[in-house]
């Protein structure tokens, strides 16, 4: 995924989180080409969106995201997005989801996850959205994370 790839993806993350939530996802206050860039590389809360497929798969996670699990952009665009999450916590993930799927949003989310080496931490304040088009077409979901270890 190369940065104008990156950027569109930010773009849609942007526009879907304002439809929703109607804010702005939080950032200082930038130009529009910094501003995805700050997301992309200095948020300090992670940004995820996994793909419509029945198996869905990880298509975008921001530097913060890469640092919580612990895998590169090219490792976390290779696993399926339900790795997040441990064996034991997936009914609460597919909850979620579910929830995510009816309602479009889901906020204020608390939920146990995996990093690359194994260590459980939870997400704390997560808002989980529907990533829509211009045209309002699902494309995925997507996740704004902040972590603490366990």
């Amino acid at each position: 995924m190369n940065e104008k790839e990156r950027y569109q993806m930010l773009c849609l993350v942007e526009q879907s989180y304002k439809h929703w939530t109607e804010e702005q996802l939080p950032t200082p206050l930038l130009e529009k080409k910094d501003r995805l860039r700050w997301l992309d590389e200095q948020s300090p809360y992670g940004l995820l969106v996994q793909n419509t497929n029945a198996e869905p798969f990880f298509i975008y996670a921001n530097k913060q995201a890469q640092n919580i699990f612990g895998y590169n952009l090219e490792e976390f665009l290779s696993i399926p997005s339900r790795k997040s999450a441990p064996p034991q916590k997936q009914k609460d993930r597919n909850l979620m989801l579910e929830n995510v799927a009816m309602n479009g949003i889901s906020t204020n989310y608390y939920g146990t996850r995996i990093d690359k080496q194994g260590k459980l931490f939870e997400i704390e304040k997560g808002i989980i959205w529907k990533l829509i088009n211009e045209s309002g077409a699902l494309i995925g979901t997507a996740a704004l994370i902040y972590i603490s270890k366990v």
